[in-house]
């Protein structure tokens, strides 16, 4: 059996890059020839080069290196994707299209609403979705495509990551919606082992965050936390200049961050879906991404996450949760979407 996953595989984004390559990993577990259909959404050159050149002219040199080795990282991990192009032969071949995961249908986000292809449009056989999110986009957003109840109408079977997510695509189909797990959720330790790179820092507190969402109060709350702990922060993929060492990181590495932490500050959603799978002592800070809060909630651990910083060490002291419940709750979610994905490939 052949499936052609429809997302956006080349993000430079260390949790884009290990759901789509969890994705894969399970459909070729379930016997499938996995490619990714290389839609011509992104290019990752291209926008490297744009960036490069607006450093020059702010007279911000230094800051091509970095642009340039975290280019060359996911181009790197890109190297393990084999591609579908979309040609009639090609497209043709495949048994099932697999749309998702990730934010592939935030239609508020113009390049994502433009792209159609998302929704499957323009494709034909079996097509599926897995796990996609629209983030925040609302009815009056999708009045911007009105393509997407027409594509749902093509779809054999729909999912979702999110209530949020169920709640907005069911206003435009009559047919069953389900909520399944993100994919990183569904590779087994043994593999995330097996790929994981190295990190070369030991006591260290991991600050994930994919932008500068820290407050002075954060800031001045976390040194101090991680000072009385004896303990380094380290930060990426962000470039925060107040934690001890920052910069970019290999997306296989990000793996070995993620469990040589002895915790974890993280604002984004896959830091916090790493942070939950490695079982690590964590504290989210939302600000207002719902993503984070959704998957809190969803495994039902909302004591988890807070609207500050401040006062973080009692945080730690006071905050925990049962890695056994969890655990098993991952394994049920992990069940459930198998069986989704078997149903729908029909093994």
């Amino acid at each position: 059996m052949k499936a052609c996953i429809v997302t956006v595989y080349n993000s430079t984004n260390c949790g884009s890059f290990l759901q789509a390559y969890s994705l894969k990993y399970t459909l070729e577990q379930l016997g499938a020839e996995v490619t990714f259909l290389k839609t011509g959404v992104k290019n990752n050159r291209n926008i490297m080069i744009d960036k490069s050149l607006r450093y020059l002219k702010m007279g911000k040199p230094r800051r091509i290196a970095p642009e340039y080795r975290k280019y060359r990282n996911f181009e790197d991990c890109l190297k393990r994707f084999r591609l579908c192009r979309m040609n009639e032969k090609e497209l043709a071949a495949q048994d099932i299209f697999v749309l998702g995961s990730d934010e592939i249908w935030n239609v508020s986000r113009e390049i994502i609403r433009k792209a159609d292809i998302f929704w499957g449009c323009g494709l034909e056989g079996n097509i599926i979705s897995y796990a996609p999110s629209v983030n925040t986009a609302t009815e009056d957003d999708m009045a911007g495509a009105p393509y997407v109840e027409l594509a749902l109408q093509c779809m054999n079977r729909i999912s979702v990551r999110d209530s949020y997510s169920k709640q907005l695509i069911s206003k435009y189909t009559d047919k069953p919606v389900e909520i399944l797990c993100d994919p990183t959720f569904l590779l087994p330790m043994e593999e995330y082992d097996a790929i994981e790179g190295s990190c070369p820092f030991e006591d260290f507190i991991l600050v994930y965050s994919t932008a500068a969402r820290f407050t002075d109060e954060d800031k001045k709350a976390l040194k101090e936390f991680a000072k009385s702990r004896g303990k380094k922060l380290v930060a990426f993929p962000h470039d925060l200049k107040w934690c001890d060492a920052h910069g970019q990181v290999h997306p296989l590495d990000a793996i070995a961050y993620f469990k040589k932490a002895d915790c974890v500050i993280t604002d984004t959603f896959h830091g916090t879906a790493l942070s939950l799978i490695f079982n690590k002592d964590f504290l989210a800070l939302p600000r207002g991404n719902t993503k984070v809060s959704e998957l809190l909630n969803f495994f039902e651990l909302p004591q988890l996450m807070r609207d500050s910083a401040a006062g973080v060490d009692e945080y730690f002291r006071s905050t925990s949760y049962s890695r056994e419940k969890l655990n098993e709750r991952i394994a049920r979610e992990r069940e459930k979407a198998v069986n989704y994905l078997k149903e729908a490939m029909g093994v």
